[in-house]
């Protein structure tokens, strides 16, 4: 008689304690099991696995479209014999939000089955909620099952698109888990012939989803700095973007709090390379940390960190710079460099040459500086501002209007 596995290897699995990498992420526990380990049998007999995660493929480039294949893969040969699949049904819990406010449709990818027998492959996609539903195959004859691989990663059972009519899918909000048991609902079951018997096996198995594999908003292909003077310049480039709003920029010192400092806009959705730049300017002397914060128009966010530290050393020489803005009322920000450290004195003059305001006068260490002057108190009309560092004696005129 031909047997494929019996109840009595089944249940002797128990008794085999070799070691086995399980891991079950995200899966629903029932209210009877303490843990997801509880509901990993020692010795498995096949493993179910959601993977190759990809958005587009060779058939469908859009961006509203999300693919993945369903593997099932025979773990133990030793002791169960050759697996043959009798039937299944194929229950997954996603997140709606990646419709991105679009409807959703679930299909089967035409010819994507690794079954001989088109009679094998679970039928019905559907989408119920929070769930995507794919049914069970039509009733097989021992023998008319396909015999499952055990070389890693299995037998594709078939490869599936979800689709939004949407722009682009919110691949990032997928959440994909599998629905192996709850009470009063429909779950994900394996049945394999044992004795020429269609029996259930599913307890006997373990359910992966490849979450790594899930694509991110943003492909970012390139992140780097550039130092002149006091003034970073950032670049980064992207690949590919979805539903991309765009990036905040933040700075911190090193061991600092994060600050965002600027904002530059994404380009929505694009298959395209986009390079993108931002300049940070006036910075004082010191090390410090940049990273983006790409943001999604939904809400849902990712950090890119650059790689490098960025230092901003002294400057070789003194200088005073214009003031910034000029005219200006009321308000207007005088830079000026330091090479070495030192006393600085900073005084306003009115156009006769008369004393006005002392501005500076105080120790400075070297470095890029900025003094911003209110102007308060003043009335409208040219004057002029006087460093004095050391030998160093520069002037410049600014302009009042009220």
């Amino acid at each position: 008689m031909k047997i494929f596995f019996s109840f009595i290897l089944l249940l002797s699995l128990t008794f085999n304690f070799y070691t086995f990498s399980y891991s079950q992420n995200n899966s629903v526990v029932p209210n009877n099991v303490k843990s997801e380990k509880d509901l990993a049998p020692t010795n498995p007999l096949y493993q179910l696995r959601v993977t190759n995660i990809v958005r587009g493929d060779e058939t469908d480039n859009n961006e509203n479209s999300l693919f993945f294949d369903i593997f099932i893969y025979h773990t133990n040969l030793f002791d169960s014999g050759p697996f043959e699949y009798a039937a299944g049904q194929f229950y997954l819990n996603f997140n709606p939000g990646i419709a991105n406010g679009g409807t959703l449709s679930y299909s089967i990818v035409p010819n994507s089955s690794d079954f001989t027998n088109p009679d094998a492959i679970p039928v019905n996609p559907t989408i119920a909620g929070g769930q995507l539903r794919l049914e069970r195959n039509v009733n097989l004859d021992p023998g008319e099952g396909p015999i499952i691989s055990t070389v890693f990663p299995g037998t594709k059972i078939v490869k599936m698109k979800l689709s939004t009519t949407a722009p682009a899918i919110s691949a990032n909000q997928m959440d994909l888990s599998w629905l192996i048991s709850n009470i009063n609902q429909q779950y994900s079951e394996v049945y394999a012939f044992v004795d020429s018997v269609s029996t259930i096996v599913t307890g006997d198995g373990t359910f992966f989803i490849d979450t790594t594999e899930t694509p991110l908003p943003v492909e970012l292909s390139g992140f780097t700095s550039n130092v002149s003077g006091n003034e970073v310049m950032l670049n980064w480039s992207t690949s590919s973007e979805t539903n991309n709003y765009g990036f905040d920029i933040e700075r911190s010192l090193i061991n600092t709090e994060w600050n965002k400092i600027g904002f530059v806009s994404g380009n929505g959705t694009s298959s395209s390379i986009n390079n993108y730049l931002f300049e940070d300017k006036n910075l004082n002397s010191g090390k410090y940390k940049y990273r983006l914060r790409q943001v999604d128009y939904n809400g849902n966010y990712e950090y890119y960190n650059l790689t490098n530290e960025v230092v901003i050393g002294t400057p070789d020489k003194f200088s005073l710079k214009q003031n910034y803005p000029n005219p200006f009322n009321p308000s207007t920000k005088i830079e000026f460099d330091i090479p070495s450290d030192g006393f600085v004195s900073m005084k306003l003059y009115d156009i006769n040459g008369r004393e006005v305001k002392s501005l500076i006068n105080e120790f400075r260490y070297s470095g890029y500086h900025t003094f911003e002057f209110n102007a308060d108190g003043l009335s409208s009309g040219v004057y002029y501002y006087i460093l004095n560092s050391g030998d160093f004696r520069s002037s410049k005129k600014l302009i009042l209007v009220k």
